[in-house]
């Protein structure tokens, strides 16, 4: 019995470092909302080529960018899984493959071509809107 409960604490233990050290997509929108909060009132500027490889984000309510470009967030009047349903036929559109999660309003993409090559959308209702966070991996970067 004492061995189960010291290889519980271990296993929780290793769970929180990783957690700790892996930075999440709540981590990154966290750290975007943060970001996003500067005094500065100039709009938030999108990565170069997002708007064509990934999401055409501009104009949409409370864009955020952070992360150094490579968390990009906004709001939308729908429930998660039909805005997530929305931002993967815009991703499909320009040749992403979806890589099957489970998630009905979160998931991976993948392409072979462009600048973007890897990217994470999490739909999350926040009050009356829904928070749809775009997390990317350039093709220099390591995913």
């Amino acid at each position: 019995m004492a061995a189960l409960a010291l290889l519980l604490v271990a296993v929780l233990a290793v769970d929180a470092v990783g957690r700790a050290v892996r930075p999440g997509v709540l981590r990154e929108a966290a750290v975007l909302a943060v970001d996003g909060a500067a005094a500065s009132r100039e709009p938030p500027r999108l990565p170069e080529g997002f708007s064509q490889e990934v999401v055409p984000a501009e104009g949409f309510a409370g864009l955020r960018v952070g992360a150094g470009g490579s968390v990009v967030g906004y709001e939308v009047e729908k429930d998660p899984a039909r805005a997530f349903d929305e931002v993967k036929s815009l991703l499909d559109e320009r040749g992403w493959k979806a890589v099957p999660s489970g998630d009905r309003a979160g998931g991976s993409f993948v392409k072979e071509t462009g600048r973007f090559r890897w990217a994470y959308v999490s739909c999350v209702r926040a009050g009356d809107t829904t928070s749809v966070v775009v997390q990317c991996a350039t093709a220099d970067e390591k995913g």
